[in-house]
């Protein structure tokens, strides 16, 4: 009874050491033959094992450990579910990839299942976050003032080594010296801002009721970070955050300040230039999931194969451009097709069934995943989707 009493809530400590390690990416990859693809490795297709993710192990353990008499699961909507899995790796093109996929998944959802129990409040997960918000911000604007990555400790956050010349690195075509966008210790300046534009807005309504300096500074010097990451898609959907903020707070300043801000992001937009996949790259991969999907329109063709299988729709196109296709409902749709898709439908319907205002971070992931894929193929935009749906479901 005394062991039992002192391990009580250590769950708590691991979910909010996961919050404040969020940005980061330390991991150990490995590369099976079958994370090759005409030869390359590609991260999407390599299993690995993050540092969040022993931290979702243990955060799990120590919560079953502790509730394990109070937990039932349904075991006939499992059955259903598990059928369905089988299913898609059965059918998939790469069996193995499809395997280690939903391993994955699985993993999210047992840590979405551990929230949605919880039911931690909003306000006791903002200041964690606030933490990875501000050392993600500091590392941010010093590399970009650097024009490299910083290196040394860093590297055990995740950090890759990069500079402005490194080849394939996402810049900005600017006249001057400060070309390298800010990663921080993201994989791509988009994941970094998508990370800021979702966690910004939420610490404007804890500066507003709290009225802390602390979230006066990482407020601001993650405003300078976003900027700094040049991701269009992001500054379009702080903006959206930020209004929304105003109009119910301040109705009487939503117009001036929504079009004063929005008139900042476009002269920033206008001012500079982008080294990004180009338009037709993006439209041809929406081409070749929506062929996919044709292709296999009830299973998909297997969970994490859309890159397995893009050389056969992209047969003109160079190595460097296997990528994932920048739209999740599109490369869900192509993953596990019409019953995975409807899964997700429900999901969301049942989401978006509450009030607006209780999930406004809800839409910023629905938005920004009209235009990027992160939230489904890298560790930091999987949590991020999982632990904001979560939420939306408690709150």
């Amino acid at each position: 009874m005394v062991f039992r009493k002192n391990i009580s809530n250590i769950h708590k400590i691991f979910f909010y050491l996961l919050l404040v390690l969020l940005p980061t990416q330390l991991g150990l990859h490995f590369w099976p033959d079958w994370a090759l693809v005409l030869g390359r490795r590609i991260d999407y297709l390599s299993p690995t094992a993050y540092f969040t993710d022993i931290i979702i192990f243990f955060l799990l353990v120590s919560w079953l450990f502790e509730k394990h008499q109070k937990i039932r699961f349904f075991l006939f909507k499992i059955i259903f579910v598990a059928g369905f899995i089988c299913a898609n790796i059965y059918f998939a093109t790469n069996k193995m990839v499809a395997l280690f996929a939903w391993i994955k998944i699985l993993e999210m959802i047992a840590l979405g299942f551990y929230i949605v129990k919880e039911k931690p409040k909003l306000p006791e997960i903002i200041f964690p976050l606030s933490v990875g918000v501000l050392y993600s911000s500091v590392i941010a604007i010093t590399q970009f003032l650097l024009q490299h990555s910083i290196g040394g400790l860093f590297w055990f956050l995740g950090e890759r080594t990069f500079s402005a010349s490194t080849p394939g690195i996402a810049r900005v075509d600017f006249p001057s010296f400060f070309k390298l966008r800010a990663y921080a210790t993201f994989p791509h300046p988009n994941v970094l801002g998508g990370f800021l534009a979702i966690t910004l807005p939420l610490l404007v309504i804890q500066l507003i009721d709290k009225k802390k300096i602390f979230y006066f500074i990482t407020i601001i010097l993650g405003i300078i970070a976003l900027i700094l990451t040049f991701s269009r898609s992001a500054w379009i959907v702080f903006v959206l955050g930020i209004s929304y903020i105003v109009y119910r707070k301040k109705k009487k300043l939503f117009i001036p300040v929504f079009l004063s801000v929005l008139l900042i992001a476009l002269v920033i937009g206008k001012t500079f230039g982008f080294q990004d996949e180009s338009v037709v790259v993006r439209e041809q991969l929406s081409v070749a999931a929506l062929s996919m999907a044709r292709a296999s329109p009830v299973l998909g063709t297997g969970l994490g194969n859309f890159l397995v299988r893009l050389p056969d729709y992209l047969v003109s196109r160079q190595i460097y451009f296997l990528q994932p296709v920048h739209n999740i409902y599109l490369l869900l749709l192509s993953e596990v097709g019409i019953v995975g898709f409807g899964f997700f439908v429900l999901l969301l319907k049942k989401i978006l069934s509450y009030r607006v205002y209780r999930i406004s971070y809800v839409y910023a992931i629905l938005l920004l995943g009209l235009v990027d894929h992160y939230f489904l193929t890298l560790q930091q935009g999987q949590l991020l989707l999982t632990i904001f749906l979560s939420l939306s479901l408690i709150q």
